[in-house]
């Protein structure tokens, strides 16, 4: 058994783990329904899933949608943030009425099958690989802003090292941090829109881009650029499962989890239109910098120096404590996977701190191969990385999708709850629609295709696995 500051340790980190990946303990299975209460209200937990959702891939890859999209990349991060809110009120819709513990993994096996469960499960994780990667290689281009000389990938090498030894230990209180640096990323992408509007407006010395001059200055690429932008997009939006999966976190489930899902959603929909808005109107689109935050890039550009390295070492010390929560989560997903047994049991073996063993070394082996590719492919690893989770984002937010209108056909008489983010059934099957042009439109750009490349071969490689675990576990022929 685990001892008690292992235990102690999941309990702080069990929202952290669902915020990021929407997979619960896996051993909170059958926890009773008294237990499942707990202490968040509708804003605490808006608050945690606003901060969830922003990472290193808004405050760098923002700046491949701007070269993407140009001008119009705020109208694509409102329309990005609308086939957000359909999903995460699929989600809701489902979790309220139901309740379960586990991940959204259980209701697609449930509605889909063993086969899409399977792949669900082994998709995020994967997808949560890449993620340790990609904040990884952001905190490498983060850190060289100071130090421009050193190799990049020494960076984040370096940071990754630290963070493998950091889930070693009994990390008591980073559950506290995790929620500070989600604060702090808010606070930080308000004091941009703040200050940058001030330079805008009241700042002489400065003369603003005009983005709403014409057709051509908002529409640059025309719409093929903004929906190519869109991968990136939804990357921006991809954790959006803190809420949808927070059942047993809140006070009162059917009350706080709707409130806390239309909460985050305008928040988040807010913080990103508004900074992209005040960051079009400083920076022109084609000069942004896909090699630091466009962010650091714009204060750079109205003089504010010092708000620049302030804001660099913001989204450096938030993308570390994302980096260490996506590793954590990283390894409960996979010992999730093995209590469903759609893992080996051997990654469930633990040591006498209290951690998983075995998990540890295999997400270590892992985000290592990822980020130690930066030293031999080129600097569009990035790019790489970021698209290939998007991918698995598109595939986890259909199978939603499509688990959400079969649940309609098939839901009980007491299950009623029907979340007001989502357009009931024609507004499941659009954003099905509207998912297959953007993934579509994405093949156009070279270094998402890539991504797409990764994304399938994995894909593959999982569809595989599944034949030979069927016919184990399933006695399959």
């Amino acid at each position: 058994m685990l001892n008690d500051k292992g235990e102690k340790r999941k309990k702080v980190m069990s929202i952290l783990k669902s915020m990021k990946t929407g997979i619960i303990l896996p051993h909170g299975e059958k926890v009773d329904q008294e237990k499942r209460q707990g202490h968040l209200n509708a804003f605490s937990l808006a608050g945690i899933g606003i901060g969830g959702v922003i990472g290193a891939g808004f405050f760098l890859g923002s700046g491949l949608a701007v070269r993407e999209a140009g001008p119009s990349v705020t109208l694509a991060f409102l329309l990005g943030g609308m086939v957000m809110m359909q999903v995460l009120g699929a989600m809701t819709s489902i979790n309220v009425n139901r309740l379960e513990p586990g991940s959204f993994r259980v209701y697609v096996q449930e509605f889909l099958g063993s086969y899409a469960g399977f792949l669900l499960g082994w998709s995020v994780f994967i997808s949560s690989i890449l993620g340790v990667g990609s904040e990884a290689i952001a905190m490498g281009v983060f850190a060289h802003y100071w130090f421009p000389h050193l190799p990049l990938p020494i960076f984040a090498m370096s940071f990754l090292v630290i963070i493998i030894l950091m889930n070693m230990m009994n990390m008591d209180k980073f559950g506290k941090i995790e929620s500070g640096m989600a604060a702090l990323k808010v606070i930080a992408l308000l004091a941009f829109i703040l200050i940058g509007g001030y330079a805008l407006f009241l700042h002489s010395n400065f003369s603003p881009q005009r983005p709403f001059s014409g057709w051509i200055a908002f529409f640059p690429k025309g719409y093929f650029g903004l929906l190519q932008s869109m991968l990136v997009i939804i990357f921006s939006f991809a954790g959006i499962s803190a809420v949808a999966m927070a059942g047993r976190q809140v006070t009162r489930p059917l009350v706080e989890i709707p409130r806390a899902g239309m909460m985050m959603s305008i928040g988040a929909i807010g913080l990103y239109v508004l900074s992209m808005l005040v960051l079009v109107m400083i920076l022109a689109w084609n000069s942004v910098s896909t090699n630091k935050s466009p962010f650091v890039q714009a204060f750079q550009t109205i003089g504010f120096n010092w708000a620049a390295i302030a804001m660099n070492g913001i989204i450096l010390l938030a993308a570390f404590s994302v980096m260490a929560a996506s590793y954590y989560a990283s390894i409960e997903l996979l010992v999730s996977l093995s209590t469903a047994k759609q893992a080996p049991s051997y990654f469930l073996q633990h040591s006498h701190r209290g951690f998983y063993r075995n998990a540890w070394l295999a997400v270590a082996i892992g985000a290592l191969i990822v980020v130690g590719m930066s030293f031999l492919l080129p600097s569009s690893i990035y790019n790489y990385l970021i698209s290939a989770s998007s991918y698995f984002t598109f595939l986890n937010w259909s199978l939603n999708l499509v688990t959400y209108l079969i649940w309609r056909k098939k839901k009980k008489e007491n299950e009623t709850f029907d979340s007001r983010l989502i357009w009931g059934r024609p507004g499941a099957y659009g954003t099905i629609i509207a998912i297959v042009i953007l993934f579509i439109m994405s093949l156009r750009v070279h270094d998402f295709r890539m991504g797409f490349y990764a994304a399938a071969g994995f894909i593959s490689m999982i569809s595989i696995s599944y034949v030979f675990w069927s016919r184990k576990h399933l006695h399959l022929t």
